[in-house]
């Protein structure tokens, strides 16, 4: 948001963009002037208020203590008169009311006092000339009293009486240097103290009596009726060791407000005093001097933006005709130089205006002859980029490896000829579907392809690994895929590009070296193990022989030393078969039908498969199908596994052998019924058994497998319900048609 404000800014007319920062300066610099000067004029103000306030509360506690020295003076001149020491030592209580009283109705009528009160030890009340009804009780709460019978001198006070709280002094009376009493002479803490003081000061003053540290209850205002201004009760601390001031408070900004502890006698705060001010013409001063204020900051401010305006006109007006001329001079419509009338700035700008314009005239030049040129080398440019084009898509074309782009979202954008033939997939499946590359290629998941895709983007120098990839057709190939990402100007990942190699037959060739060495490795170490156990064998098998002959006839020891003999043959026929299996042999390879060698080992097994009346079906393809192999090994494995079908079944059982072309492989099927055969006989198909029927030789069997893995193919065994199925697959020389797939009548006899 920002941004696009101040891209609209930058759009605005040159003399709005000298306006609007002088406007704006002197608009904050006014306000901020008028701002700072009414903000000091409210603290200096408020502050002589508070000084002021002060001063009332001064002026009150003076007026009080005065009140009570004047109190204390005419206690003095009481107790120091004769008759009044000699009738209170005679505690002549009519007597001392009949001579007071005219005193007291004098005092009262002259200086406004409200009690007269006498006392006699040890703190008794004797005669109240104000209330003499009253008198005999106890007053040892009054302190004042008690500090002036027991010290002998007077003392003044605020205390509280029964006639409430008054300002009080008190003198002792003494006769003939003995303690007749004390005389107490009070002023009242009414509204008539406070209505005198707000007529000679002016404010008003409020007294609240302390009941409780939160309760003040009104003892006397000059307000009418009125209660402790809300605020002070919240800030009065308990103590109340100073005054609180509040001036201008929330929701009455026209009054200042004190309220100051009294206290009395000895030192407790008793009451306290509340003087509230009117503001009302200050805030009036205040309001005339901030609306001044204002209409001389607008006024300054409108001043400055009529100036401004001026010499922003006047500035930009040179301005107007250069670029005026500058659009001349673009539009081709001037050629003449300009005239610099100054030597500042706008001038400096004309100079560079007519170099600018000697510069254009320059270049028109050369852009007219560049011009008649320019056809001819366009046409030699674009020749050679078609010619460029055209070799780098012939060589990405024909290139034996797969080339791609993919984009982020998984879209494969371009991927080459050789890559969508070798996989069987179509341009418009690989292009059209989204998901073609993670399902097809990566094999995987989305959250795998976004895992993938992390890995790009923190290897800025692509990633190199090895990958599965199924055709159309189901057939596995294995590539060596390189992936490398591609990045914009800021960083963020566009697309990756990529190539694949195909090493499908470099890792059978690999494949089929180790399984080569292993079966090297073994066959050296069966050859000498089976060479070791030769020789104790025909020691054992010649001694036992002798062992044989040395017995006679009727010895029952004849018949172990047969059994032996026996058993030692046996080993040495195993060791036969292991030799055999074991024994190097060369391959001489050539092209070879392996469905040629196929039929021929059929006739060869035909007798002993009639002798046992076994029946043989053969469903053979009718093409001829070429392998890289040696035709008489090949015989030999098939001519192993045929007979060891037909001496596995059953008497009048059926031998089914069928071939088939799956891919790069051809497939050779034999199918034959076997009772009673456990999972152990299928897992040791290729391991030997002598059974000791000399036509059941197969000593070739095991050779039979080593044969096939030579030869490249695979050799399994499996058993489907009660007939073992037996599959060879051996790979072509070539790809066929689809012609190569058609079959002999299957289940004929052969």
């Amino acid at each position: 948001m920002l941004y696009d404000f101040i891209y609209k800014i930058r759009g605005i007319s040159l003399k709005w963009k000298l306006l609007i920062p002088f406007l704006f300066f002197s608009l904050l610099g006014t306000t901020s002037l008028v701002f700072i000067g009414l903000s000091s004029q409210h603290v200096l103000i408020k502050e002589e208020e508070k000084q002021e306030l002060q001063r009332f509360y001064e002026l009150f506690l003076t007026m009080v203590e005065k009140n009570g020295e004047q109190a204390l003076s005419m206690a003095t001149i009481i107790a120091q008169n004769p008759r009044v020491k000699e009738l209170l030592a005679a505690k002549n209580r009519d007597g001392l009311f009949a001579y007071s009283f005219p005193l007291f109705e004098q005092l009262e009528k002259e200086f406004g006092i409200r009690q007269m009160h006498f006392h006699v030890a040890p703190g008794r009340s004797f005669l109240r000339v104000h209330s003499p009804h009253q008198f005999g009780e106890m007053i040892s709460y009054r302190k004042g009293i008690m500090d002036s019978m027991k010290g002998g001198k007077g003392v003044v006070g605020l205390e509280w009486g029964l006639t409430g709280l008054g300002i009080r002094g008190v003198a002792p009376v003494y006769l003939k240097g003995a303690l007749a009493g004390t005389v107490e002479i009070g002023y009242p803490f009414d509204v008539g103290l406070l209505e005198e003081l707000r007529e000679k000061w002016g404010p008003h003053f409020s007294v609240y009596e302390r009941k409780r540290p939160d309760y003040y209850p009104v003892l006397a205002t000059t307000m009418g009726s009125c209660k402790l201004f809300p605020l002070l009760e919240k800030q009065l601390d308990a103590s109340l060791i100073h005054p609180v001031v509040l001036i201008a408070p929330p929701g009455y900004p026209e009054m200042a407000i004190l309220a100051g502890p009294i206290k009395d006698y000895g030192g407790e705060v008793v009451a306290l005093v509340e003087i509230c001010t009117d503001r009302s013409s200050i805030v009036n001063r205040l309001r005339n001097t901030r609306n001044l204020m204002i209409i001389i900051g607008f006024t300054g401010i409108c001043l400055s933006f009529l100036l401004t305006w001026v010499v922003a006109v006047l500035f930009i007006r040179p301005i107007k005709d250069i670029v005026a001329n500058a659009g001349e001079i673009a539009d081709g419509k001037r050629e003449t130089r300009l005239t610099a009338q100054s030597d500042d700035e706008i001038g400096l700008l004309t100079r560079s205006l007519n170099t600018m314009l000697d510069s254009l005239k320059e270049r028109r030049r050369q852009v007219e002859h560049y011009a008649k040129t320019l056809e001819k080398r366009v046409k030699e440019r674009t020749a050679d980029l078609v010619t460029s084009e055209e070799k780098y898509r012939t060589l990405v074309d024909n290139l034996p490896l797969g080339v791609y782009r993919i984009l982020c979202d998984g879209t494969t954008e371009f991927i080459n000829p050789y890559f969508v033939e070798k996989l069987g997939f179509s341009t418009d499946e690989v292009v059209g579907y989204r998901g073609f590359w993670r399902s097809k290629i990566w094999g995987c998941d989305d959250q795998e392809a976004k895992e993938m895709l992390h890995v790009l983007i923190q290897n800025p120098n692509g990633i190199r690994t090895e990958r599965e990839i199924w055709d159309k057709k189901g057939n596995r190939f294995v590539f060596i895929d390189h992936a490398i990402p591609f990045r914009d100007d800021k960083g963020v990942l566009k697309w990756f590009d990529g190539i694949m190699v195909d090493i499908t037959e470099v890792k059978r060739l690999q494949e089929e070296a180790l399984r080569g060495e292993e079966i090297r490795v073994l066959g050296e170490i069966s050859e000498r193990f089976a060479h070791e156990m030769r020789n104790p064998l025909a020691t054992a098998g010649g001694f036992a022989r002798r062992l044989r002959d040395s017995i006679k006839g009727d010895d029952p020891h004849e018949k172990m030393a047969q059994i032996i003999l026996d058993e030692v043959g046996r080993l040495e026929n195993i060791l036969n078969v292991l030799l055999s299996t074991i024994k190097p042999f060369v391959l001489r390879m050539s092209e070879v039908d392996p469905q040629t060698v196929l039929r021929t080992s059929l006739e060869e097994i035909r007798e002993q498969a009639d002798s046992r009346k076994i029946a043989l079906s053969a469903s053979l393809l009718e093409n001829r199908i070429p392998v890289s192999g040696d035709k008489d090994f090949l015989k030999r494995a098939f001519v192993s596994i045929l007979r060891n079908a037909v001496f596995s079944m059953s008497e009048g059982g059926r031998l089914a052998v069928s071939t088939s072309l799956e891919g790069d492989n051809l497939v050779v099927w034999l199918r034959y019924p076997v009772k009673g055969v456990a999972e152990d006989d299928v897992t040791q198909f290729f391991i030997p058994r002598l059974t000791g029927d000399p036509g059941t030789n197969v000593h070739d069997l095991p050779l039979s497998k080593v044969i096939m893995h030579r030869h490249g193919g695979r050799i399994q065994v499996k058993r489907d319900g009660e007939d073992m199925v037996v599959t060879i697959e051996l790979p072509v020389l070539k790809a066929r048609g689809d012609d190569s797939r058609k079959c002999g009548s299957p289940g004929s006899e052969y």
